[in-house]
């Protein structure tokens, strides 16, 4: 072989040496790139154990950092009482990666509508006793003269009622597909007149003394008294602290009782 055959083989040889450590340093670059990115403690999901697992990080400061989850960079470390010197140093070992999902709450089924609005019956009818003047109007040919009607003359105990409303037997039958008659609401019964509803007080009805009848004041009760002109519960109740009586004249004895009050009952009292 001559010495410039010999140069170019030498020159061949070290060229292909040079590619070859190129190819693998290229390929290697990436490897230890993804080497290093899975070896970062991500601050959003790692763990106590792992947080622990960094330099200067005490069980302690791993329970803050997960407290202040989620972060977006790792200088928000801050928000857990980290330093800028401690933020520092750990950069070249963590990082923020997305934070994990919060746990979404059980979804609650919604409590289901009534089957039936109030004034609605089975199947969206319209219920000719219970239903507004509005939801009466929304039926073809219903206006709101005629709604007025409609709910002027409840209760229906059939829809063909309609008829004592004014509604032709036409519009009657127009409207059957689309009403019904449920139970009529409750009327309240007209209220009684106050004179009526309140009873005749005892005192009222004792007041009706038979002619020449005359209460006695040793034996009559406190309600019997309570009736004689111009004496009321509290005289009527000194009159029986101050029994007995010998004479009807010795009522004025009691506090508040004196001429002008024993001449109006002196004709409606006894002893005997």
């Amino acid at each position: 072989m001559s010495k410039k055959e010999g140069n170019t083989s030498f020159k061949f040889h070290w060229f292909h040496v040079v590619i070859l450590f190129l190819s693998l340093l290229l390929l290697g670059a990436p490897m230890a790139y993804v080497h290093a990115q899975k070896a970062l403690v991500d601050l959003n999901t790692a763990s106590d154990k792992e947080l622990e697992a960094l330099k200067g990080v005490g069980p302690a400061t791993a329970k803050k950092i997960i407290a202040g989850r989620p972060y977006k960079s790792v200088d928000e470390l801050s928000k857990a009482g980290l330093s800028t010197k401690q933020i520092d140093a750990l950069k070249p070992f963590v990082t923020a990666g997305a934070a994990a999902p919060a746990p979404t709450a059980p979804m609650t089924k919604a409590p289901a509508a009534p089957k039936a609005a109030a004034a609605k019956g089975e199947k969206g009818l319209v219920d000719l006793n219970t239903a507004s003047e509005k939801e009466l109007e929304a039926l073809k040919g219903v206006g709101p003269a005629t709604a007025k009607k409609i709910t002027a003359g409840r209760p229906y105990k059939s829809v063909d009622e309609l008829s004592k409303a004014g509604l032709s037997a036409k519009k009657i039958e127009d409207l059957k597909p689309f009403v019904t008659v449920g139970s009529a609401a409750p009327t309240q019964p007209p209220a009684a007149p106050a004179a009526a509803a309140k009873a005749p007080s005892a005192k009222a009805q004792a007041a009706k003394l038979a002619p020449g009848q005359k209460i006695n004041i040793n034996t009559a009760s406190k309600e019997q008294l309570d009736v004689l002109p111009g004496i009321g519960p509290v005289k009527a109740q000194a009159i029986i602290d101050g029994r007995p009586y010998k004479n009807i004249e010795d009522i004025k004895k009691v506090k508040g009782i004196k001429e002008k009050e024993f001449g109006k009952i002196k004709e409606m009292i006894t002893v005997d």
